[in-house]
């Protein structure tokens, strides 16, 4: 009797200090100081780009901005997360009419900006001749 009354002391006082420490913790600062999270990653086609994004504070504009080395704007598009259903974005982009160099995707929204730049590059052949040529006759 005594160790199992000792058992639910136990188990009780374990339970309350789990929620009295629990809204400590759900206080995350990082979704309310950043905006919106990106990724951007090469797709599986030659020349396409992902850029996907998720929205933390859906009543805020976003901004995306495609910037080439001279900062000549590319491309523009602001996003409202009120007109999607999910607080999602997520949009491949084409680079092949670009040229070779670098460019810089701009994202910025509350006060918050990333940027991400990345590189395109046309590879040369070059072929290889073998330094000494024999000929059979």
């Amino acid at each position: 009797m005594r160790t199992s009354i000792k058992l639910i002391i136990s188990a009780l006082s374990l339970t309350f200090s789990l929620l009295y420490s629990l809204p400590g913790m759900s206080q995350d600062t990082y979704y309310t100081e950043k905006s919106f999270a990106v990724a951007m990653y090469p797709a599986l086609e030659n020349s396409k780009l992902w850029l996907t994004l998720e929205q933390y504070k859906p009543e805020e504009k976003l901004s995306v901005e495609l910037v080439d080395q001279q900062g000549k704007l590319l491309y523009n598009e602001t996003l409202s997360g009120k007109l999607r259903k999910r607080n999602a974005y997520r949009q491949s982009f084409d680079m092949s009419q670009l040229g070779d160099g670098k460019y810089t995707f701009r994202i910025s929204g509350g006060g918050h900006k990333e940027e991400f730049t990345f590189k395109l590059t046309t590879p040369s052949l070059q072929q290889t001749l073998p330094a000494r040529l024999i000929a059979i006759n």
